[in-house]
């Protein structure tokens, strides 16, 4: 379809462009040969040929006001039926370019021009393209009376031409698109056959027998010695390397591959060039080409790893099979011992790495040993099997065994149907091929007899070495066979070696010798044994050692004739000091019973459980007016009466209930007159542990008792008078740290009771200070240290309240006691609530501190203000005389541009007479000379040049001025960021560029793609002036670096704020110098070099104005950074 309407766009456009040209050199014809009036007369005639001519024409005048125009030319503009004869060209096409006006009037002055397309705008506002040309038309006198234009709208064939022109720049990238893609495919391709480890190849076998390999990859080195190009241009390189042996076999394997088109799958051997024998495996699928030869794509591979592991494994099957033969033997002769022994033997395996077992196998034997049939063992674990006590014994002897990795064996004992029985188990581990504990042996056999034999010899021997009486036995002559260790201590003997050189009688003294001859042991051979207390010699010592003496015969079980002397003979040397020491007590302590001050009474328990005195000493005599003859016998009842008696027992019950010792007060009345006592009873327990008697003594405390009384009516009194009084009253003792009293009024400030403080304890201070107090309190602690009696000492302290507000005491404390050695033990204070005080105090200080905050913020914001009144006066007249400046250094620039102009003509005429007049007279020579023409004529144009570069200069220094100082934009508004910056700069840059021992400071710009910013322009220059004023000072200092830069970076963060960066690759600046940095009145500056606000300002400008931050991060040798982030919309409340 586009290429027909190509065609008829074609065939039109050459028709109409022959018939123009015609009507091109009719109309020029007609204009030549005709006169003006002619012209006039015959317009009728030719404005009839203009309506009807296909070509769109228009005649003009000299003032481009139309004379005739073409239908054509009406239709190809979309003038219509407007009335355009006589009316000016551009009154009609107002927006006509300025380069046609200049076509006109070229061609008025009577040039032709003309333009195979062009860019014509219509009067609607679209834009065509033009094929047109312009002649000049000439009046009978000869001048130019007008013009004529031919045009030809050509927009169509404009628009098939782009058409076409994109359709072929499509397709060409289209085909280098696709071309690239084959290209990486193919490169692609390539790596994968060069990287896989093998040869990838096609192979073809020719109608004629021949073959030949048509690809081969670079893996074919690695197989047969050989690269792929010599493979490509010789296959039988492939040939002679197959072994003598395998060549039929790969020949019938190609021929039946060939045949059949089935895969050819082959393995084979070959011999390399080095002489290395391989295995090689191919793989590959037959395709019939169309003039019949056999063409494989196929794989090859090195398979001699394979074919060698493939041997390995084929001989370990054979040795395997082997051991399997010998093992099936060693199988059968072990199953005839399973089977044939007697004694139990059961297989566990290991579970979980030795934490859990299973019952794997049992023998035979072990069904008649159990006493849990196997079967409901075999495949249990320990865990599942029953008595789980049993099992956790049995599983740490398997733990053991595998953790030893060795036999392991031990008894165990079995209670079958109330019967008790003895194993001993053997745990042997089976380790597999790789050597880890994969099952257990253990074998159990019966050990009951033997067991029990060596329990009861155990038990006799123990009995025997364990006992603390003399053990041991004679023959019937005397001789000792046997005496335990106790025996042997007890007489002073080493051993039982020395024993054996004595005989019996040497055991006691000379004097007991017959009597042991002529008497006992006559007594022990009739009767079978003689016991009674006798003395034993101690053979180191030779002192007498009483013991109760046990001598008696050993019989014959079978025959009841004697076989030997035994005795069994007890130590009695303790019992005997016993009892001398109880004679020796008994008489103390009846001294002191008859002797002692204080009343002593014993009280028997009856059986019916009354209570009835038993001793009455004669200090109770004298003290209660009752003798002992009175007392002894009665009870409680009888002696005190009914009422204090009962009293009395009651006391003495709960003593006998307690089972320990009690102390009380009680009254008594003796004689009509009441008595008070201290009483102490103690209980006296008999071997059973029976309470069978109570020992009592007592104290008469009457005076006590009185003295009591009054000082319970003073301290009432006393506290009366505390409890009557405002403040809290206490006593504090500094050695326990606890509170020992306090006065009521402690509950009605402090909200604690008097037993709550009681019970905190030492830990009274921690609970109830304040912790900001406490080294407060312990200075004054401390204090008391040296403080003299009737010395006060104050403190005031924060105390916690019972609902946990605090409250402020004013405490005046005294010493109030000491210890025996002088130092202080308690302390008397009396504590008043100073609360209200101490806030009204901080009330004070709180308005005392805002006040002078305020006068801070005061003298901050004048300084403030007389900054800005400073800086909008500096504005104004920056802003003046970058007026003033700028209106002359225009007049200057633009005249320099016609200056420029006249210079360049005046040369080209000193050159045009230089040329026609080679010669000049001697004098103008000399001048030349004088002059220095030739340097006059080179140095006069850099003159102007440099002129016209100064006054470039200084415009952009004023518009720089103008812009920083902003006074039309006081405002809050929308601002490019970078003009401020850039601005700023300009101002700036005499201090950047090098100077005399200053090198130029380079300014890098990292500029984002940032939006309008809403702020108010003037300050955020001011800001920028400050910080970059800053990083130029940091490089004025003695400075260590090759090159002096400062960037500055902005950029879009968080999609609503911008942040700028301004960097210096100075000296930095300390921790301690950042931390003040942005201090009203802070500066490092020299006096009078600085005021140390401009930090300050800035960093109100960008918080407080622009709702931003500023922030500076710096180390000493690393420069210094200034962040500005700020939000691209400023708040409602802001604009």
């Amino acid at each position: 379809m586009a290429c027909d309407l190509i065609t008829v766009d074609k065939n039109t456009y050459e028709s109409l462009e022959k018939e123009l040209l015609e009507l091109r050199q009719v109309v020029a014809h007609f204009v030549q040969t005709n006169s003006s009036s002619t012209l006039q007369h015959n317009q009728a005639q030719m404005g009839l040929f203009m309506e009807y001519t296909p070509a769109a024409i228009a005649i003009f005048d000299r003032q481009m006001h139309y004379l005739l125009a073409s239908r054509r030319w009406r239709e190809d503009y979309s003038l219509g039926d407007v009335d355009i004869i006589g009316h000016s060209h551009y009154e009609i096409f107002p927006n006509i370019p300025q380069h046609w006006r200049e076509i006109h009037q070229r061609c008025l002055a009577g040039s032709i021009e003309k333009s195979e397309e062009d860019a014509f705008p219509r009067a609607d506002g679209r834009v065509d393209w033009v094929k047109w040309e312009i002649h000049p038309w000439y009046e009978d006198s000869g001048e130019v009376g007008g013009i004529i234009m031919f045009t030809e709208v050509i927009t169509a064939r404009k628009q098939v031409e782009e058409e076409l022109k994109r359709l072929n720049e499509e397709l060409e990238a289209r085909v280098e698109e696709r071309t690239a893609h084959l290209r990486y495919t193919e490169a692609r391709l390539q790596r994968l056959a060069d990287n896989v480890p093998g040869m990838i190849h096609e192979f073809r076998l020719n109608l004629d027998g021949t073959m030949s390999f048509p690809f081969v990859s670079s893996g074919c080195g690695e197989i047969f010695g050989v690269d792929a190009e010599q493979i490509r241009n010789d296959a039988s390189l492939t040939l002679v390397c197959v072994h003598p042996e395998d060549i039929s076999g790969l020949q019938e394997a190609i021929a039946q591959s060939a045949q059949t088109l089935q895969n050819l799958a082959h393995e084979w051997r070959i011999i390399a060039p080095s002489g290395q024998h391989k295995w090689v495996k191919t793989i590959a699928r037959p395709e019939r080409q169309p003039e019949g030869e056999i063409l494989w794509y196929g794989y090859m591979s090195d398979i001699s790893e394979q074919q060698a592991a493939l041997r390995e494994r084929q001989a370990a099957l054979h040795e395997r099979q082997q051991a399997e033969q010998r093992l099936q033997e060693q199988v059968q002769f072990l199953q005839s011992i399973w089977e044939g022994v007697d004694y139990g033997i059961y297989v566990m395996d290991v579970l979980d790495d030795g934490a859990e077992y299973r019952y794997a196998k049992f023998n035979p034997a072990i069904a008649r040993t159990s006493f849990i049939p196997v079967e409901n063992l075999l495949g249990k674990t320990l865990a599942e099997a029953p008595h789980a006590d049993m099992s956790d014994i049995y599983r740490q002897h398997y733990k053991e065994c595998v953790k030893l990795g060795k036999s392991i064996s031990f008894d165990e004992r079995f209670c079958i149907d109330g019967k008790e029985t003895w194993w001993f188990l053997n745990v042997t581990p089976l380790l597999d091929s790789a050597s880890q504990i994969y099952q257990l042996v253990v074998t159990i056999t019966e050990i009951t007899e033997r067991k029990q034999a060596e329990q009861e010899r155990q038990m006799f021997v123990s009995l025997i070495e364990n006992s603390s009486d003399f053990i041991g036995a004679t023959t019937l002559e005397g001789q000792p066979l046997f005496i335990n260790e106790a025996g042997l201590k007890l007489v002073g003997i080493d051993n039982l070696d020395v024993a054996k050189k004595f005989n019996i009688i040497d055991f006691f003294f000379p004097e007991n010798r017959e009597d042991l001859q002529q008497r006992i042991l006559p007594t022990v051979m009739e009767c079978g044994m003689w016991q009674s207390e006798y003395r034993f010699r101690h053979f180191q010592s030779n002192e007498p050692i009483p013991v109760d003496y046990n001598m008696f015969v050993v019989k014959s079980s079978e025959t009841g004739e004697p076989l030997c002397f035994a005795t069994i003979t007890r130590d009695i040397r303790e019992r005997k000091q016993a009892e001398a020491q109880l004679q020796d007590q008994e008489q103390f302590l009846r001294s002191i019973y008859d002797g002692c001050a204080q009343i002593i009474i014993v009280v028997d328990i009856l059986k019916n459980g009354e209570f009835c005195y038993v001793g009455w000493n004669s200090s109770a005599e004298k003290a209660t007016g009752i003798s002992k003859e009175r007392a002894i016998g009665k009870t409680p009842e009888d002696l005190h009466g009914a009422v204090e008696g009962a009293l009395v027992s009651q006391r003495y019950k709960s003593c006998i209930e307690a089972g320990v010792g009690t102390t009380y007060e009680e009254c008594l009345t003796f004689h009509g007159q009441e008595t008070w006592w201290m009483t102490t009873i103690n209980p006296l327990k008999n071997s059973a542990g029976r309470i069978y008697r109570l020992v009592g003594t007592t104290l008469n405390i009457t005076e006590r008792k009185q003295a009591e009384e009054a000082l319970k009516a003073s301290q009432h009194f006393i506290q009366r008078i505390a409890d009557s009084s405002p403040n809290i009253l206490y006593i504090f003792d500094v050695e326990e740290q606890r509170n020992v009293y306090a006065n009521h009024e402690i509950a009605s400030v402090l909200g604690y009771s008097q037993a709550e403080i009681q019970q905190m304890g030492n830990q009274l201070l921690a609970n109830i200070t304040h912790t900001d107090d406490w080294q407060k309190i312990l200075t004054q602690l401390q204090k008391f240290v040296t403080a003299k009696d009737g010395e006060i000492l104050e403190i005031e302290m924060r105390v916690r309240q019972a609902n946990g507000e605090w409250r402020w005491l004013y405490s005046r404390e005294t010493v109030f006691s000491r210890t025996d050695d002088g130092r202080v033990k308690q302390v008397l204070g009396v504590s008043t609530d100073i609360t209200e005080r101490k806030q009204a105090e901080i009330k004070l200080q709180q308005q005392a501190q805002n006040l002078e905050k305020t006068l801070r913020e005061l003298q901050h914001t004048q300084t403030q203000l007389i900054h800005s009144e400073k800086m909008s006066s500096i504005g104004n007249m920056v802003a003046g005389v970058a007026h003033e400046i700028n209106n002359p250094v225009n007049f200057i620039h633009g005249n320099l541009i016609p200056a420029s102009e006249y210079t360049q003509d005046l040369l080209r005429l000193v050159e045009l007479y230089q040329q026609h007049f080679p010669h000049p007279p001697e004098e103008i020579q000399a001048e030349i000379a004088t002059i220095d023409l030739d340097f006059l004529k080179n140095d006069l144009i850099k003159l102007i040049e440099s002129m016209r570069v100064g006054t470039q200069r200084i415009r952009e220094i004023v518009l720089s001025l103008r812009n920083f100082s902003r006074l039309d934009e006081a405002e809050f508004k929308q601002v490019d960021i970078h003009e401020g910056i850039d601005s700023t700069l300009m101002i700036l840059h005499n201090r950047l560029k090098a100077k005399q021992n200053h090198p130029e400071i380079s300014v890098i710009k990292e500029y984002g793609q940032l939006p309008l910013i809403e702020c108010y322009p003037g300050q955020l220059n001011q800001v920028f002036m400050n910080l970059l004023s800053n990083a130029i000072e940091a490089f004025e200092a003695p400075f260590v670096g090759d090159k002096r830069q400062i960037c500055i970076r902005t950029e879009v963060h968080n999609t609503n704020r911008i942040l700028i960066q301004i960097s210096d690759n100075g000296l930095g600046i300390s921790e301690e110098i950042r931390a003040k940095l942005f201090d009203p009145f802070f500066t490092t500056k020299d006096v009078g070099k600085g005021t140390g606000l401009g930090l300050s300002i800035s960093y109100q400008i960008v918080v407080e104005k622009h709702h931003g931050s500023l922030s500076c991060h710096s180390k000493p040798g690393q420069g210094a950074v200034f962040l500005i982030d700020i939000p691209i919309t400023q708040p409602d409340a802001e604009k």
